[in-house]
Formats: structure tokens, sequence, C-alpha cells
């Protein structure tokens, strides 16, 4: 088919095709009933870049979200994760939310959720784009940064969603072994950051993925 051109740990502080021309008035199809070639063809260029009803285009922008209304429809409950404390966040320029999650029970997992607008464009929604490029870039060399009592290896790449781009983490805090997972995407036309954070165990005290999956989709929702 022709292409158009047009167009942290947590405790411490995770065309249709063209056709041929109907003849009105239930006459014979025949040479008359033809377009001539080359407006066929432009006709048709044209319909390719024409979308149908209702369908988004592909550089059609949403409109941008205030962080403060993204900060608000994050669930009370995520795949076994309860909210905690919001706090506000300034810096680098940045206008941004950091909420606290974590599970219930003795062998609990953590986790943060960051809601950021960048000065400048709004971002691109989903896991590409320089923007979200460096964010996650960042947020792996802060999680993975030796420290005295951490040590974090980051694995392979991976899109969750079609909307975040993931790592999964594993290493020792202390004596103790844990594992995590890291993601950051557009959305709004600003940033999302998301870090799980727990105990190495089987079975594991929460399904990471699960809740990213879950955080992702409750602030989709227009």
């Amino acid at each position: 088919m022709r292409r158009c051109s047009c167009a942290r740990p947590w405790w411490s502080r995770r065309r249709r095709p063209g056709r041929r021309a109907e003849p009105r008035h239930g006459g014979r199809p025949g040479a008359a009933g033809l377009l001539p070639l080359p407006v066929g063809l432009g006709m048709l260029a044209l319909a390719g870049c024409a979308p149908m009803p209702g369908q988004p285009t592909a550089t059609a922008a949403r409109r941008a979200v205030p962080v403060a209304e993204l900060a608000a429809r994050l669930p009370a409950e995520a795949a076994g994760f309860r909210r905690g404390a919001t706090i506000a966040l300034a810096q680098a320029g940045e206008e941004g939310r950091e909420t606290a999650y974590r599970t219930l029970g003795r062998t609990a997992a953590g986790a943060t959720v960051t809601l950021a607008r960048l000065p400048g464009a709004a971002v691109p929604e989903g896991a590409e784009g320089p923007a979200v490029e460096a964010a996650f870039a960042a947020l792996v060399q802060e999680a993975t940064r030796p420290l005295p009592q951490q040590r974090l290896q980051d694995g392979p790449r991976f899109t969750l969603d079609g909307g975040l781009r993931c790592t999964e983490t594993e290493g020792a805090y202390g004596r103790e072994r844990v594992e995590g997972l890291l993601c950051a995407g557009g959305l709004g036309g600003g940033l999302l950051r998301l870090r799980v954070t727990m105990p190495q165990q089987d079975p594991a005290p929460a399904d990471a993925r699960a809740f990213a999956s879950s955080i992702l989709a409750a602030l989709r929702v227009p």
C-alpha cells in the first residue's frame, strides 16, 4: 500500500483502495464512468491522507494535562499497592508531584510514582522520544549508582503497554536481596516516572509490572 508523505530504596526516605467511479442513474459502466488517470491518482493520494471520521491522526497532539489533575487520577489501590502521601517537587525547572505506594504485610514492596511537567514544549505521549529517553536514562543511573549499602543492576529494556519504557532491577540492599522495576514515559504532555522495590522472594511480595500497568491505565483516563 502506498504510504502518504503528508501527514529509590523505599524504606529509607520501586484506503480503503480507490475504486471505479459508478455511473449515475443506472448507466452502463464504461469509459465515461472512469476518472482520467492523472485526476484519479491525485484523488487517491488525497484520500490516503485524509483520516477516517473519528480516527485520530498520527500527528494529533493530546491535550496537555496539569500535573495536579494527573495526580488526582492516581488510584487508592493498584495491584495490591496502597497509595500513601503525595509531595510537591520543584527541581531543575520541573513542576511535579511524587506519590508513595506500598503493599501491606510484614514483607512489603514499595513504589514511587512521579509526575512532572518540563519547561518548554510538551512531551509526546508514549515510550519514545528524547525527553523520555533522557528521563529513563537518569532514572536508571540514579537507581544503579553504587552506594555503601546498595548494589543494583538493570536488565534488558522493554516497552510496557505501549506507554512506558522499562527495565527490571536486581541486587542487594545490605545483606538483603532485592528486585524492582524502573519505568518512564510521556503522559499528558509531561513525564511519568515509576520505581518499584521489593525483597527478592518466592513468591514475590507483589507484581511490579501489574502495578505499573494499573497506574498507566488510571492516568490515561481522560
